[in-house]
């Protein structure tokens, strides 16, 4: 390292620009956007931006839509992750279960 007495403008502005650099990075690091697009969402969960369009169609990940973007939470995302399940997709299956079987006992055909 140089003596502290040694050092240059042009060494101070290089050092003031290399800290900006580094404290840019880790800001950006820090602050991970919270809402994700299908190719973000498609990264966190290591999946093929075309699963993620398939599973979004299928009701079986949590997603919104603002317009026609198709977004995602990330803590949504992560907490659909730690379950192993979406409550969406158990709600519609005994919905349609309940439903197919109140069509059978209305209409008596078996």
């Amino acid at each position: 390292m140089k003596d502290l007495t040694m050092i240059t403008s042009d060494d101070l502005k290089k050092l003031a620009s290399e800290l900006y650099q580094l404290s840019k990075k880790e800001a950006e690091e820090n602050n991970q956007e919270d809402i994700l697009n299908a190719k973000q969402a498609a990264k966190l969960l290591d999946l093929s931006p075309a699963t993620i369009y398939g599973k979004t169609h299928r009701n079986e990940i949590p997603f919104f839509k603002q317009g026609k973007k198709l977004l995602f939470s990330r803590a949504a995302l992560i907490e659909w992750l730690k379950k192993g399940e979406n409550p969406v997709t158990t709600f519609k299956l005994s919905s349609a279960k309940s439903k197919a079987a109140e069509y059978l006992h209305r209409n008596k055909r078996f």
